[in-house]
């Protein structure tokens, strides 16, 4: 991969998760797509949404592999509910990388690989490219950097992959729908949508190749459930924007003597001093008589990726 710079978010752990129900006739090319992985310091956690069918017998036999492990609802969550079970059962520090992978569908060797890859490089939420059982099409694309996310058409192909600390800022009602239930279709825009906004669009890669085989059959949400899916969609897109967040950056410095016209330069060359896409906390160290006086030039970013805090110096007397 060349020289990657470590910065505090750089990854240590892939976690795949694995959500499914009644997949008996899938689950078996599911994980052996993940066995034949190119990149292989991975674990993955099954999540069976109270199947009916053969799937956890399916599991068994991969379970003598000690990277895959295997959760079973004794009720059902559907697909948001029983992701949110077996993401919260993670024990994920904010650097940890996460894929899900829906336990009908199968991945290219080369798939973890390019992923882990790019979250080395800086990226927080990476996605790739997926080929759609049937079609000649897909969804996938770059986001807009011009355009609030939600306000966008739909462009979070598979496999989708994000840093823990995204899902950890997420409150429990963003997985919602309007009568407080867990939502049953369209969790995907619940969950990867604010997941953009808290990053910030330069920290959000897509890598256009086709690593996810994407299978359709008569049991998909978007044939089972179309009209909550439809429903759901403009009701997650219609809530209010999340404000990019301001408590995790690939790195941090600490500047003391700054007069404030010297501001708009400081964030041009600590811009230069970093690649993009990581980000820089540069926390100002002021006395404390000096904080009022600083109020309206802290706290708010001063180049792409270059957040400006402001720190009162602490009173040794």
């Amino acid at each position: 991969m060349g020289n990657v710079v470590r910065s505090t978010l750089y990854p240590e752990k892939f976690v795949v998760v694995i959500p499914c129900y009644n997949c008996e006739q899938y689950i078996d090319q599911c994980l052996d797509s993940l066995l034949a992985q190119t990149f292989t310091n991975w674990t993955a956690l099954v999540a069976s949404d109270a199947s009916t069918d053969a799937t956890a017998e399916g599991v068994r036999p991969y379970l003598d592999d000690p990277r895959i492990s295997l959760c079973r609802s004794p009720e059902r969550q559907y697909l948001m509910g029983n992701t949110l079970t077996a993401l919260r059962s993670l024990v994920l520090g904010p650097s940890d990388v996460v894929a899900i992978l829906d336990g009908d569908d199968w991945i290219r060797p080369n798939c973890l690989e390019k992923l882990w890859q790019k979250h080395c490089q800086g990226y927080d939420l990476v996605y790739t490219d997926e080929d759609i059982q049937g079609q000649n099409y897909s969804f996938g694309g770059d986001i807009l950097t011009t355009v609030p996310v939600r306000r966008q058409s739909w462009r979070f192909s598979h496999l989708r992959s994000f840093k823990g600390y995204l899902f950890r800022l997420l409150e429990d009602d963003t997985f919602r729908d309007a009568h407080g239930d867990y939502f049953r279709a369209a969790g995907d825009l619940a969950l990867y949508l604010p997941m953009v906004e808290l990053a910030g669009p330069e920290k959000v890669c897509f890598i256009r190749e086709k690593l996810y085989y994407y299978r359709v059959h008569e049991k998909c949400n978007f044939k089972v459930r179309r009209r909550e899916q439809l429903d759901n969609n403009w009701l997650i897109r219609s809530r209010p924007a999340l404000v990019r967040q301001t408590a995790h950056f690939d790195f941090s410095e600490t500047v003391t003597e700054l007069g404030k016209h010297e501001i708009y330069a400081l964030g041009q060359s600590v811009r230069a001093k970093y690649p993009r896409p990581f980000t820089v906390c540069v926390e100002h160290i002021i006395a404390q008589e000096e904080a009022d006086s600083w109020r309206a030039y802290h706290n708010l970013w001063i180049e792409d990726g270059i957040f400006f805090m402001g720190k009162e110096q602490a009173d040794d007397g």
